[in-house]
């Protein structure tokens, strides 16, 4: 997880490992123009809100848009009873001193709730909240939280892709390609980096896989940075998903 820093660079804050990721002309640097999706090219680095700076336990850190989607605010935590609230608020708090709208409502009781599709939503007080995600992986509990539009929030690892997965299910040819090249001779971690950037993205849409095939969302053109990766992903709408390697696996946070 992750300050004024180069904005080419967010994760200037981090000790996570440089990645050699691919430069042109193998992939573009730029996206495919669907039309509509906020970008999240942060103005500085995913800056930590509290907490030590890097990945530190319990630090919350913040994704600055190009646009105007709004910033989006994410964190993990152990996944102890009580703790999807417990982030929840946090995020709630941090997301208050960003964004005007949610000014004055740290102290407002807090509910979660689930759709009829199993997304989680959040009221505050009586009033509905801001866009919530959450996601497992090697045994944290991770959250993100949107002042504006939907966000998603993924975390995959490569084992979830060991063995006689059944890649051309979940991947186009194009898509497996894509894996290869950022991840090479190691398909279950691109693997992993291809789902991740897709499940953020549907859940972005409210309904996650519920209502879509794998083979049905479509990541377009990455744009790579040293330590992150920028794609536009075609749902029923378009989303714009940001990953970043975390450990052996991958985090990505969308936006619709």
């Amino acid at each position: 997880m992750r300050a004024d820093t180069d904005a080419m660079n967010p994760f200037a804050m981090d000790s996570a490992p440089s990645f050699p990721f691919p430069s042109p002309p193998v992939w573009g640097r730029s996206l495919p123009a669907f039309g509509g999706a906020g970008v999240y090219l942060p103005s500085a680095a995913p800056e930590a809100t509290g907490g030590d700076q890097g990945r530190s336990e319990g630090a919350i850190h913040t994704l600055h848009p190009l646009g105007f989607q709004g910033s989006m605010v994410f964190a993990s935590a152990p996944p102890v009873q009580g703790a999807k609230l417990h982030l929840a608020s946090g995020l709630l708090r941090a997301l208050a001193r960003l964004n005007p709208r949610w000014t004055g409502t740290e102290g407002n009781a807090l509910t979660l709730c689930s759709s009829t599709l199993g997304a989680p939503f959040l009221l505050v007080g009586d009033r509905l909240g801001p866009s919530l995600s959450f996601s497992h992986g090697k045994g944290r509990l991770w959250a993100a939280m949107s002042g504006r539009g939907n966000v998603g929030i993924d975390v995959a690892d490569p084992e979830e892709f060991a063995g006689a997965y059944p890649f051309h299910r979940a991947f186009s040819a194009g898509e497996l390609e894509c894996a290869e090249a950022f991840c090479t001779n190691e398909r279950a971690r691109g693997a992993a980096l291809m789902w991740a950037a897709k499940e953020a993205s549907v859940k972005a849409t409210g309904a996650g896989f519920n209502l879509f095939d794998p083979l049905e969302v479509r990541l377009g053109t990455p744009l790579v940075r040293e330590q992150w990766i920028l794609f536009d992903v075609l749902v029923d709408r378009p989303v714009s998903v940001w990953v970043r390697p975390e450990g052996r696996g991958w985090l990505s946070v969308a936006s619709a």
